[in-house]
């Protein structure tokens, strides 16, 4: 764990994922300290980039996007930035890391169909640099984005039990 988080910054977060819309007044009063601690707490893990965002999560495929994919990109030397740079522009990335391994990138990419999906692989095979994909079309999600359980893993080591 970071020297930087301690037992309390993890009970703020536990809260903040498993109540998110409750509140820095109603974790205070959960926690049993003052408002201005927990407030303070929550900006210094924004500034360290514990906490990235705060805001609704917004599933795709309720707006239309049910097909998912991810698409590994195979790039030319050097246009790593570039290509990033393009790839922002194409609404349908929804998350892009650069990977060490096969190919060079590794793309979340949504779509409104498999028809879809081909034309967003086609505006992407586009961008100069891009030199192949490869895709894996999701059938259906196993397991969702999760944070809770490492925080979990953490407040018991934080914790001794």
């Amino acid at each position: 764990m970071r020297n930087d988080v301690d037992p309390l910054d993890l009970r703020i977060l536990l809260l903040a994922v498993e109540q998110p819309r409750a509140g820095v007044r109603e974790y205070a009063r959960q926690l049993q300290v003052a408002r201005g601690t927990v407030q303070a707490r929550l900006d210094k893990l924004r500034r360290l980039n514990v906490v990235s965002q705060w805001g609704p999560e917004i599933d795709p495929a309720a707006l239309g996007y049910t097909t998912k994919a991810y698409v590994r990109i195979s790039l030319s030397q050097g246009v790593l930035d570039d290509v990033t740079a393009r790839l922002r522009k194409i609404p349908e990335v929804i998350e892009a890391d650069s990977t060490a391994g096969d190919s060079d990138m590794l793309c979340v990419v949504v779509a409104r169909g498999p028809e879809n999906l081909e034309e967003v692989i086609q505006r992407i095979l586009t961008v100069p640099g891009v030199q192949r994909t490869r895709s894996e079309t999701v059938l259906r999600q196993r397991i969702s984005r999760r944070v809770h359980p490492l925080l979990e893993g953490l407040r018991r080591e934080s914790t001794g039990g």
